[in-house]
């Protein structure tokens, strides 16, 4: 019996502080075609945009040290988290994607908060 690759729920944004601009821990998505990112924060009014970047020459030894740092592109996303309020939560979900690796990035605008991501992938 086959198994198709699925990588389980993981926490890439703990607890980031909302007044300053954020980057998310890298997923390497080899062999992993539709993902998703959970975002929930809480704060005094933050503003800012969230966005989703890719690169395919990002690499890490198997220590998990980063090796390159890659070239990072945004990805054209029709929906985005719109980030106001004191309280709220967001979702973005990719249904077909090529890259090697992905993360998701918080461009802080004004405010401050404490915001959390989940990522979450699976195979088609």
């Amino acid at each position: 019996m086959s198994s198709r690759p699925l990588l389980q729920p993981m926490p890439v944004i703990v607890n980031g502080n909302m007044s300053s601009n954020i980057t998310s821990l890298v997923t390497i998505v080899s062999n992993i075609s539709m993902m998703s990112y959970s975002y929930s924060w809480v704060g005094t009014s933050p503003v800012g945009t969230i966005s989703v970047q890719v690169s395919d020459d990002y690499s890490q030894n198997a220590e998990g040290q980063v090796m390159n740092a890659g070239t990072w592109n945004t990805l054209p996303l029709s929906v985005t988290p719109t980030v106001s309020g004191n309280t709220g939560n967001g979702f973005i979900d990719i249904d077909q994607l090529g890259s090697y690796a992905i993360r998701t990035v918080y461009t802080a605008t004004s405010g401050s908060g404490t915001l959390n991501c989940i990522y979450k992938g699976k195979v088609s």
